[in-house]
């Protein structure tokens, strides 16, 4: 997963609780994909395979919040690592791959997330994935490959053209260290001594490539309508909702907000955040409401599915409507989605 969808407002935001980054290597994957390493100063925190991280940038004076899967498996080599596409039009990630250098330092928040290997119920898995959708899966792979290398695992991986398949070679070798992990490529645009699977994700193609594909738990990232596709195709083969998981990858449908309560305030909720105060309207979010008054909440998809402007609720009262982006445990303990959320009362928030 990566975010580059949204700019936020140039104000200075709470380094609390960020991790001290520093790069400890590039290397190019692909001619537009690169893999960077970080080391944390104060060491690799505790995180699952599959999570994701949010990296602040500073960029032309302005202070960025991107969030990134991890491409690494949780290791002993003190570093982590993401593996990241430079979008013609992304901001962030041209800015990453043109700037970055080895020993240059930035901050990043702690890995979090739910799609994480760790939450499967069951041995027999199949991965699917699109672009740099295999990044959050090869940290799922290679986390199997070190603790449970027997584990029954099928891979199918989408691309444009043979030359942006991601993490070929590694693939291979893997196959030789998981005597049941068996890959299969696909590309929409195969040329001349390509003799992998062409054209578009489909049922019949599935039916080849994953024959027993319906009765396997799935892990899936991509683009919206790639994910769609193989969860249509997943239950027309049997499987259940609760054995397909997802890790979103690119703009989705916003989340209707909620109408407006009729006794709502006309002059709107007062918001604390931190030494910051600021008035929320009715009917907007936290993080349009912080955003209007130039106040950064650290941002991702906005759409309430990366988790990244998870804020707790010190007083008060929201209503939460959010794509995934926080879990039920995360809620219970008092976190909100900044982005998702609409004050129902005046509140305090802050961020841990």
């Amino acid at each position: 997963m990566s975010g580059d969808s949204l700019d936020a407002p140039t104000a200075d935001a709470s380094s609390a609780g960020l991790l001290q980054l520093t790069v400890a290597g590039i290397r190019y994957e692909t001619h537009d994909v690169k893999t960077f390493v970080f080391r944390p100063e104060e060491g690799v925190p505790a995180y699952a395979a599959g999570q994701s991280m949010t990296l602040k940038l500073q960029i032309d004076g302005e202070t960025l919040f991107r969030t990134f899967s991890l491409a690494s498996a949780p290791d002993v080599s003190g570093t982590i690592a993401m593996t990241i596409k430079a979008h013609a039009k992304g901001r962030a990630t041209r800015w990453l791959h043109d700037e970055l250098v080895v020993g240059a330092r930035l901050e990043g928040r702690p890995p979090k997330g739910r799609f994480t290997i760790d939450n499967r119920t069951t041995d027999r898995l199949a991965l699917i994935s699109a672009g740099s959708g295999a990044s959050p899966l090869m940290a799922m792979l290679r986390h199997l490959a070190a603790t449970a290398p027997d584990t029954d695992v099928h891979w199918l991986h989408a691309a444009r053209m043979p030359r942006d398949i991601l993490f070929a070679g590694e693939l291979a070798e893997l196959q030789a260290r998981m005597p049941k992990l068996k890959v299969a490529m696909l590309v929409s645009r195969p040329e001349p001594g390509w003799f992998g699977f062409s054209g578009r994700l489909g049922r019949r193609l599935v039916s080849v490539a994953l024959p027993d594909y319906g009765r396997r738990e799935v892990f899936c990232c991509g683009p919206a309508g790639f994910m769609e596709e193989a969860r249509l195709i997943h239950a027309a083969e049997g499987g259940t909702r609760e054995l397909f998981h997802v890790e979103h990858f690119g703009a989705v449908a916003a989340v209707a907000p909620p109408p407006v309560p009729a006794d709502a305030p006309a002059g709107g909720y007062a918001v604390t955040f931190g030494d910051k105060h600021f008035t929320a309207q009715p009917g907007e979010t936290l993080l349009q409401a912080a955003t209007r008054q130039t106040i950064i909440i650290p941002c991702g998809c906005a759409l309430g599915m990366c988790g990244t402007c998870r804020v707790a609720l010190v007083e008060g009262s929201v209503e939460m409507r959010h794509e995934g982006g926080i879990s039920p445990e995360e809620e219970a303990q008092g976190y909100i989605l900044a982005c998702s959320s609409r004050a129902r009362s005046d509140v305090t928030i802050a961020l841990q």
